[in-house]
């Protein structure tokens, strides 16, 4: 049995790279990256190949081991360079944290 990331023990499945962990007030905070690959325009399904922009969200997960679990996370804004498309920019999501069944997103910018 191999040694496991902070990423496979914490987020297990998902496209982030762990920066750094601390607890606050006896909660679990995490601040992490986005690293999959560009996403597609979720209007015109046009793949991205250029970033906008990068900024922070803050979503709130599921209590871990009975203290609750913060992730700061860092998502990338990309142009949707589709001529026909009306969307100009789009916000990456991160399947299983940041998106749910109805491909809303959860959780919001920090400020």
């Amino acid at each position: 049995m191999g040694l496991e990331t902070r990423e496979d023990i914490l987020l297990p499945g998902l496209n982030l790279m762990v920066r750094h962990l601390m607890t606050v007030d006896g909660n679990l905070k995490v601040d992490a990256a986005a690293c999959g690959p560009p996403g597609r325009c979720p209007q015109c399904e046009h793949p991205a190949t250029r970033v906008h922009s990068r900024y922070l969200r803050q979503v709130s997960v599921l209590p871990l081991g009975g203290r609750g679990l913060t992730v700061r996370l860092r998502v990338r804004r990309f142009f949707c360079d589709h001529g026909q498309c009306q969307r100009r920019t789009f916000v990456e999501q991160v399947a299983g944290l940041t998106t749910d069944l109805f491909g809303l997103a959860s959780g919001g910018d920090v400020g």
